[in-house]
């Protein structure tokens, strides 16, 4: 991680904040952000964000909250301190024991610093996402092992998460391609 982002974070998680007071400090840090710093601290947000699509930490963030869940979820562990990011990283049943896993919430935070750097370039265009497509690599993304986590999967590799929420976690989410070619056919048949 670069030494700007390791300070970011350092300053924003100050005091033990709760996510909303980061959400306010980080946009008064984005003020200040230039565009070149904000590449740079986005470059690495991003890249620690992707690091947790995987198959276990989708277990583990696993509720009824689904996809749109599971990305406000990421992106809110990948602002979190090294020292708190690192721990579910190298084990995904240790969130039981960090209130990231109670007091995430839809915040865009990686989002708010790539925009300083997609402003700079594109102007005011609502959500360009530049950034993180340049940072991203989705080709590489298999959501359909992501998501093919069980409960068997998770009773055994995370049996902390599993005896507090195991209730909650569902099979096999169906394809993510089987999906799509889903709504191909309705909308061929609303045609």
């Amino acid at each position: 991680m670069n030494p700007l982002t390791h300070q970011l974070l350092e300053r924003l998680w100050k005091g033990d904040p709760t996510f909303r007071e980061v959400e306010v400090r980080l946009k008064k840090e984005c003020q200040s952000l230039s565009p070149a710093e904000a590449a740079v601290i986005g470059k690495d947000l991003i890249r620690r964000r992707s690091a947790l699509y995987t198959k276990m930490f989708t277990l583990a963030s696993d509720s009824e909250a689904g996809n749109d869940g599971f990305l406000d979820f990421t992106d809110c562990v990948a602002m979190l301190p090294e020292a708190r990011y690192q721990r579910p990283i190298e084990n995904p049943d240790e969130l039981i024991d960090d209130p990231v896993s109670r007091g995430f919430d839809e915040l865009y935070l990686v989002s708010s610093v790539s925009k300083v750097f997609d402003e700079a370039l594109l102007g005011d265009e609502e959500d360009a996402g530049l950034l993180d497509d340049l940072v991203s690599d989705d080709k590489k993304i298999d959501w359909d092992e992501i998501q093919s986590g069980t409960r068997a999967d998770a009773k055994e590799r995370l049996p902390r998460l599993y005896a507090r929420y195991g209730h909650l976690l569902h099979g096999p989410k169906e394809s993510v391609a089987k999906l799509w070619e889903d709504r191909a056919c309705l909308d061929d048949l609303i045609r």
